[in-house]
């Protein structure tokens, strides 16, 4: 376990090397599962701001799913309402190669929108998983079958260096660098 300012990230994060391949994978993230993503209040309000903006993308069933409201409650958590266990999210559609792709993502892109003011933290960040605590941050991570690495990947966290940016600011980014900076100088000692 580290722990850089206020945030707890597990060994797994930390020793992990991946970065997501869409190509292999297919955006399975956005299908599995037996419930929505996590949202918060925010994010809900933020969907639902936008859904006329991804209308075009979405399938009518999806989009009338979704007009009937955009999340659902478990133990007293917000998810995006879910179609069916391992169908895909009501805001995702097919690309032409059969990937599914999130039409939050594709708007922020289209728009030149920062991905977090539009695409729900969760959704952005997976595989890693961030918890707010009383104290700070936890990041861990779940990396199921179904999820491949391009080849020769950087370590995970830096994988989402930018997303991480707009939580924790550059500075905490620049403290991760340096760790794993200062981590291979001390392999490479250990080595020669």
């Amino acid at each position: 376990m580290r722990e850089i300012g206020n945030v707890i990230i597990s060994e797994e994060v930390w020793q992990k090397r991946f970065a997501c391949n869409l190509d292999k994978c297919l955006g399975r993230c956005c299908q599995y599962g037996d419930l929505g993503a996590p949202i918060s209040e925010e994010e809900e309000q933020t969907i639902a701001a936008n859904l006329d903006n991804v209308a075009p993308l979405l399938k009518k069933q999806n989009l009338q799913l979704l007009r009937g409201g955009i999340s659902e409650k478990y133990k007293g958590n917000l998810h995006i309402v879910e179609i069916a266990e391992n169908t895909p999210c009501p805001l995702s559609f097919t690309d032409e190669k059969g990937i599914i792709l999130c039409s939050l993502h594709s708007y922020a892109l289209e728009k030149r929108l920062p991905l977090l003011s539009v695409k729900p933290l969760w959704c952005s960040l997976f595989p890693l998983i961030i918890k707010k605590t009383a104290t700070g941050w936890l990041i861990n991570c779940h990396i199921p079958e179904f999820c491949h690495s391009t080849d020769d990947p950087q370590p995970l966290l830096l994988s989402f260096a930018d997303l991480l940016e707009t939580l924790f600011g550059n500075e905490w980014v620049e403290e991760v660098r340096r760790a794993y900076q200062q981590q291979a100088e001390t392999e490479q000692g250990k080595s020669a």
